[in-house]
């Protein structure tokens, strides 16, 4: 007779609490600078210590926890400062890629890039906060690749990981009913009919507004933990 019961891999069981963990620091439980307490953790989860810290390292690398020496793990605090200097650079490296996007893109090249503006909008409408920042990204790396500049391009990347870290951290939503993948529909017809001057004040607009919100969700989650319990 088939066994119904088969040994569950270690790597399963760390990715899941590292999802919990992780969820935990988007919806607001787990705030900034607030310490991973490893075995309360373990026992609301009902695990051993072991797979807590093995999560806590996966979350360290990708830049939503921090590590201590002698003290543990702890949520990443991002200054508002760092916030502020990120989205003014991302506007500016946007910018200049539209512009280029608009002289050198192919008709072939604006219909893959409806094609990933048509993702935005199912993801948008999907519910689904991760799949949909996801989508965004990839449709403004979409106009980064569409520059010709792999420079400009590596420099987005890397921007983008800090984009990621700080949605994670603070937990933002995004409006589920379409926005902002319907807002990206102007700066898409702009680069479609070449019009540089229009495509540079659209994506000036949306990164503008992005950071805008980012802030806003910041100062929200600064002025929670501030009233936190020591």
């Amino acid at each position: 007779m088939e066994q119904s019961f088969h040994a569950v891999p270690t790597l399963t069981l760390v990715t899941q609490v590292k999802e919990q963990i992780q969820h935990a620091i988007t919806t607001g439980e787990l705030l900034p600078n607030q310490r991973l307490v490893e075995g309360e953790i373990a026992q609301k989860l009902g695990v051993s210590r072991g797979p807590v810290r093995e999560a806590a390292r996966l979350l360290e690398q990708s830049g939503l926890l921090i590590s201590l020496p002698r003290r543990g793990f702890f949520v990443r605090q991002f200054e508002e400062r760092e916030i502020r200097d990120l989205y003014e650079l991302r506007e500016w490296i946007e910018a200049a890629a539209v512009e280029s996007a608009v002289k050198r893109a192919t008709p072939e090249q604006h219909e893959m890039l409806r094609v990933t503006h048509k993702n935005l909008l199912a993801r948008a409408r999907s519910g689904q906060q991760s799949e949909l920042i996801e989508a965004i990204i990839e449709f403004h790396r979409s106009i980064c690749t569409l520059s010709g500049n792999m420079r400009l391009l590596r420099l987005f990347d890397e921007i983008a990981i800090e984009v990621r870290q700080i949605l994670s951290v603070l937990g933002l939503k995004l409006d589920e009913t379409g926005y902002p993948a319907e807002a990206q529909e102007s700066l898409l017809d702009a680069i479609v009919n070449k019009d540089k001057r229009r495509a540079a004040a659209e994506i000036r607009k949306l990164v503008a507004q992005a950071g805008k919100e980012v802030m806003e969700n910041y100062r929200r989650r600064q002025a929670a933990a501030s009233k936190a319990p020591k």
